[in-house]
């Protein structure tokens, strides 16, 4: 739209300088009606810029422009003697301007209008209805007009086509700046401004592939600030994030520019050196630690901030662990060496530089009285996590430091279900591979200050410590099983994977560290007596009640049973015409013991145990069966939207589900838009495109979810077969946080601007429609108005409603009085549901 209005500026910046010069040429030809009619229209082209400023109407603009051009093109051509006159080939230009300032729709529209003017240019003398007039003045020299002409309107298409291409082209680059914004703001981490975990990652996965194919060789350095936690303890998170941007910047100021930096978790940072032996990474780390001894940072709680006193200055030391990549081993296992080193630099003091013992280097920083100093025992070959010997010593370590500060430490011994079953159907490689990522799985639901490591065969150890409350340990195990309930992938085959969890905590009377042991492994084997997926946290008598989790779990077939499951909606709202368009219906728990149950407690659990599927089904066909009621009612006809979950989108049978469900209900399949997350989507991008395109070769609408939080790359896109994109809420959350801070001249102008915004134009470039998800504010609204978004929803408008709360929106913007009566009680929550206005 920003490209069309300055094409009309430049279409009448045309005007401006051809119009004059033409009319200049027929004056000086002696036809001063014909230069004062091309005046006259020019002048009415310079209009175009006003009307456009004051209106903000870039069609009223075009279409004044294009009038005046169409009707000088036209009285000139008849003036001149009709069709054959020197300028009737000029009425060619409207349709081509028109291609420019409105698009092919436009350039139709004129064509057919210049085709019809040429015709009577043409018709009227020739059946003798009206004739030309004879121009005043002298006789014209009409081979010099001709060639005036001809030349003119060569000079004036070219001229047309390099200015619009100059802003289409500006167009581009503009569209280049936002997507180079996106990309920015993907590899970033956002508090420090480093590269963030998972492109890091990905150099150094690059990295590996370069170093195997070169034999070149590269290390790794892991940072970890020292006694972070007791700063963010002490002074607050405010000053702990200083510390980290201060670190960060400090790192950047020492490194080379091939070298690649960024955040790997909490307080840790993660250094990569692309060509470069041990001994050049020890001084490089060894200069690292030295800059950072010299920081100061301010805590914030100064008399600049108000606190009436000086702030104080927090001093940092760092402990860095440094590892060598091996040709052909998994990146992660190098990283797992260099966390090796990383606790023993820690281990040792803090404040120092310590290299994996098994890499070349200086022998000076490698102490010989470091427990378990034999090559290779530090890693599990297999999973690049610690080894069982590592583990213990660093159990014993935890357990000597809780018994000084008082603080828990927890053991949780997590075995893997029916591995045997799994290995033997995929074999011992694939069994290998399972193995491997279930590992990484687990690191990547810790804390970087946790410890996890291979027990035993089918066996991983997590260590916890500085634990303040023993529920602490439980909320991280079933974060862990909350994981596994995602598949993972071996050998392109997905496979399912349970966990039974056993806990043990220390403090504990009677307990050393073999007791402690035995006592996560008793947990453990009650947990698989609990069934799948199971936590069990260790209690001397065993009179521990079942866990709130184990009981919703169970629950969830009689919730379906017994009509416990009930739908809300919440309103999707056209930001052009301000009425409600569509809903979005969400899923409710109404538990008889626990009350209302958050979704995000219980949909994971309908995941792991499979009944997401007929819950998914129930909340489909509830939906469907409301939008036709309340059509039923009289009401306008709007969209449903439905999430599907990953368990569903794999379900081979979901599109002839889907169809029986619409044809059961009797809803159309436009009122219908089916929501799955940008993740879900590229796990398998060929099939849930083929599943897609069917779904919309229905009728269906599909719609990507949570859009921006899942993956940042954007090439799939234009391979997906969607209709709408639905902008996470935390975009717009941070339109509001920085709107009227003035750090960066209000929303607007901020990067948190540009990249909504960028979002949107994207959207729009691909052909989609935006919903713009949790407005709250006013001022949100404005941004997303002014940006161009289609939908919103959020609690600006309304929180999620019942079914009648819904049809009184509608009946109040229809303006529809919707009687009580069968027809309007036709509810869909099994026919319960009242629709009634009241």
């Amino acid at each position: 739209m920003l490209a069309r209005a300055e094409n009309v500026i430049n279409a009448s910046l045309l005007a401006a300088i051809a119009g004059p010069a033409y009319a200049l040429v027929y004056w000086m030809l002696g036809q001063e009606l014909a230069a004062l009619e091309i005046l006259a229209a020019s002048l009415v082209m310079l209009l175009a810029p006003p009307i456009l400023r004051l209106s903000g109407s870039i069609a009223l603009a075009r279409d004044l422009y294009l009038s005046a051009l169409f009707f000088n093109l036209v009285w000139l051509s008849w003036f001149l003697g009709g069709i054959h006159s020197p300028t009737a080939s000029w009425l060619l230009t409207a349709p081509v301007v028109a291609m420019f300032l409105g698009g092919p729709a436009c350039a139709l529209a004129w064509l057919a209008m210049s085709c019809v003017a040429a015709a009577a240019l043409w018709g009227l003398p020739a059946f003798g209805l009206l004739a030309p007039p004879l121009p005043e003045g002298p006789v014209l020299d009409m081979p010099l007009l001709y060639l005036v002409c001809d030349l003119g309107l060569f000079v004036v298409v070219l001229g047309f086509v390099l200015l619009f291409e100059l802003t289409k082209t500006e167009g581009f680059v503009r569209l280049q700046s936002a997507m180079a914004t996106i990309n920015e703001l993907a590899i970033r981490d956002e508090l420090t401004g480093c590269h963030n975990r998972r492109f890091l990652l990905g150099l150094v996965e690059r990295e590996k592939e370069r170093s195997d194919r070169s034999a070149r060789p590269f290390c790794l350095c892991l940072f970890d600030i020292d006694f972070f936690k007791r700063i963010n303890d002490t002074y607050g998170h405010g000053a702990g994030d200083q510390v980290l941007r201060s670190f960060a910047q400090a790192v950047k100021g020492e490194i080379r520019a091939s070298d690649a930096f960024g955040r790997y978790g909490g307080e840790e940072f993660l250094l990569m050196l692309p060509e470069t032996p041990v001994p050049d990474a020890l001084v490089l780390a060894e200069r690292v630690r030295i800059a950072t001894a010299g920081l100061r940072c301010a805590t914030g709680t100064g008399a600049e901030d108000g606190g009436g006193h000086d702030a104080e200055l927090i001093t940092l030391t760092v402990s860095v662990g440094v590892a060598a990549y091996r040709p052909g081993e998994p990146s992660a296992h190098t990283i797992a060496r260099a966390d090796e080193a990383l606790y023993l630099a820690k281990a040792l003091g803090r404040n120092r530089v310590q290299c994996h013992e098994s890499d070349e280097g200086l022998p000076a920083l490698l102490p010989d009285s470091r427990p378990g100093a034999e090559g290779g025992t530090g890693c599990d070959q297999l999973t690049g996590l610690l080894s069982r010997k590592l583990l213990r010593e660093r159990l014993r370590d935890a357990m000597r430091r809780a018994s000084g500060n008082r603080r828990l430490v927890a053991l949780l011994l997590l075995n893997i279900n029916g591995f045997k079953e799994i290995n033997h159907a995929l074999g011992c490689e694939a069994g290998d591979a399972l193995l491997s990522q279930a590992g990484q799985a687990i690191r990547q639901c810790l804390r970087a200050t946790d410890s996890v490591g291979r027990w035993s065969g089918d066996e991983f150890i997590a260590l916890l410590e500085d634990l303040v409350f023993a529920s602490d340990a439980q909320a991280v195990a079933e974060k862990i099983l909350d994981r596994f309930g995602l598949p993972l992938v071996v050998g392109g085959r997905e496979c399912f994977v349970t966990l039974a969890v056993g806990v043990a905590l220390y403090p504990a009377a009677d307990c050393d560290l073999d007791a402690l042991l035995r006592r996560a492994d008793s947990a453990m084997r009650g947990a698989k007596r609990m069934g799948e997926n199971s936590v069990q946290v260790y209690s001397g008598d065993w009179a521990q009640p079942q866990s709130e989790r184990m009981a919703l779990k169970n629950g969830l077939r009689d919730a379906l049973a017994q009509g416990q499951l009930f739908l809300e909606y919440q309103p999707q709202v056209d930001l052009a015409t301000r009425r409600v368009v569509g809903v979005e219906a969400l899923l409710r728990w109404q538990h008889p013991e626990y009350g209302l149950v958050a979704p995000g407690r219980f949909i994971p659990l309908a995941e792991e145990t499979g009944m997401i599927v007929p819950i998914g089904d129930w909340a489909l066909r509830t939906a469907c069966l409301q939008n036709r009621a309340w059509r039923a009612a009289g009401l306008p006809e709007i969209k449903t939207a439905v999430n599907l979950s990953a368990r569903q989108l794999k379900e081979p049978a979901l599109l002839a589900r889907v169809l029986a469900i619409l044809r059961e209900t009797g809803m159309p399949a436009r009122c219908l838009d089916l929501e799955i997350t940008e993740g879900m989507l590229i796990e398998d991008l060929d099939a849930n495109c083929a599943l897609m395109n069917q779904l919309r070769q229905a009728g269906v609408l599909v719609s990507i979810d949570d859009f921006g939080t899942g993956y940042s790359s954007l090439n799939y896109l234009s391979e997906l077969p969607v209709d709408i994109l639905k902008m996470d809420g935390l975009f717009v959350r941070r339109l509001a946080a920085r709107a009227g801070t003035g750090t960066d001249g209000g929303s607007r102008d901020g990067r948190s601007y540009a990249l909504a915004e960028a979002i949107v134009a994207m959207a729009h470039r691909l052909g989609l429609n935006v919903i713009a998800e949790a407005v709250e504010t006013p001022e949100q609204l404005a941004d997303l108005c002014a940006m161009g978004c289609d939908v919103a929803q959020g609690y600006l408008f309304a929180r999620p409603l019942p079914p009648a709360g819904v049809a009184a929106m509608l009946a109040r913007q229809g303006g529809v009085d919707v009687e009580a009566g069968a027809g309007a009680r036709a509810g869909a929550n099994g026919g319960t549901a009242p629709l009634v206005l009241h």
